[in-house]
């Protein structure tokens, strides 16, 4: 369901966050959220199964690079862009057109614009884009209300037991992966190993997710402002994924937060560089009501930042026609600038959604703003093996078990 989503420069925390998120009610059936489930899976796989390359996914994800820009279409002003248009017939099968000339009807509409900008003679894109689609059953107010209870199931042993028998989706998670569950204290843990038996079945998503995680280093804490105490943690220990719940959870236990902050320290060890970070925030505010759910997304801060080592003792093979930042320190210190704060008074990165239910249907509207280099630098390579395309058949397998769990 996720391969086509962003290819943020951490990408690996949108891993441990789909974690959650492929849980998502195992405890209950549902059909309005099977079909919106069912219908946001074929789209999606409409979309990969008509785009021209893999360039065209990611610039509908709103990542682009100078070299790579040539092959996207401009729009009137001259800039790079991409749109696409949805359609679902009576079957609920998707037509998708790329490039269509202002649709006037449509399920599914993306317009991704990359302005080219200067900022203290560096160049760089600012990157807008909307997305809409037209698909009924699900809202934030939903997931809100199954991590509550999911919580609670947690802090039971005989009902997480339970559920984990009865559960297609945990019973896949687990049979790909090593589960465990332990208890502190303080909190109950789920713990998720990428290992042999992932490799096995799916050697792309061993791969591309499994490396980076093992590079990587995760501690993240998510509370909700309005009510401090309503902790989640999630972490990781090479290619464990551990998510943290509260031991005794309040039983309002996020199911209407006004505020959520993510305060997160990252550790990047790659290529002979490691990169720490250190209280890097970011905050959702929430408007939950009756008929539409709000979202508003921004990084506020970070706390420190610093970069060790010579990249330059290996060059690996993928990075051979790749850009190599002359000045490490200056390219992080230049992406966190424009992750966070932003450069052409606009602010940095952010998303706005709005999901809205109307005597027609709902309809999704999910609007970012965010502003990148136009020379790429990532430390976790550019070769095959790191294509978005890896981790395909893995998602495609959770999702038909997530299904299997709401129908």
């Amino acid at each position: 369901m996720k391969f086509s989503k962003k290819k943020s420069k951490i990408h690996f925390i949108l891993l441990l966050i789909l974690i959650t998120l492929g849980s998502y009610q195992c405890m209950h059936q549902n059909i309005n959220q099977y079909q919106f489930w069912t219908g946001y899976d074929h789209l999606q796989k409409s979309i990969k199964s008509t785009a021209k390359n893999e360039v065209h996914l990611a610039a509908l994800a709103g990542s682009l690079s100078e070299d790579t820009e040539s092959q996207l279409l401009k729009n009137s002003d001259g800039y790079p862009m991409v749109t696409l248009t949805g359609r679902k017939d009576q079957n609920q099968n998707w037509s998708m057109r790329w490039y269509e000339v202002e649709p006037k009807q449509y399920d599914y509409y993306a317009n991704v614009t990359f302005t080219p900008k200067s900022w203290d003679e560096k160049e760089i894109y600012s990157v807008e884009r909307r997305i809409i689609h037209k698909l009924n059953g699900f809202q934030p107010k939903d997931f809100f209300q199954w991590l509550n209870e999911f919580a609670i199931v947690v802090n039971d042993h005989n009902a997480y037991q339970d559920l984990k028998s009865n559960s297609k989706n945990l019973q896949f998670l687990c049979s790909v992966m090593y589960c465990h569950v332990t208890e502190t204290a303080e909190w109950h843990t789920l713990e998720f190993t990428i290992n042999e038996t992932t490799k096995a079945k799916f050697p792309g998503f061993y791969q591309r997710s499994g490396s980076r995680l093992e590079k990587s280093k995760l501690n993240i804490t998510i509370w909700d402002k309005s009510n401090p105490s309503h902790k989640l943690k999630i972490s990781n220990n090479g290619k464990t994924l551990i998510f943290h719940f509260p031991v005794n959870p309040p039983k309002d236990y996020f199911l209407s937060p006004k505020e959520i902050h993510f305060l997160g320290d990252i550790e990047i060890k790659s290529f002979g560089i490691t990169l720490k970070i250190e209280n890097l925030e970011y905050r959702l505010k929430t408007i939950l009501e009756k008929d539409t759910d709000t979202l508003h997304g921004n990084f506020v801060r970070i706390g420190k930042k610093e970069i060790n080592g010579n990249f330059f003792y290996v060059i690996p093979q993928g990075f051979v026609n790749f850009f190599i930042p002359g000045n490490m320190d200056e390219y992080f210190e230049d992406f966190f600038t424009l992750l966070i704060h932003g450069t052409q008074g606009r602010g940095g990165s952010q998303i706005h959604a709005k999901f809205q239910k109307t005597k027609q249907g709902q309809v999704n509207t999910i609007s970012t703003y965010n502003e990148i280099k136009r020379k790429k630098f990532s430390l976790f390579g550019n070769d095959d093996s790191q294509k978005a395309s890896n981790d395909f058949d893995f998602f495609a397998a959770w999702e038909e078990a997530m299904l299997g769990d709401l129908k």
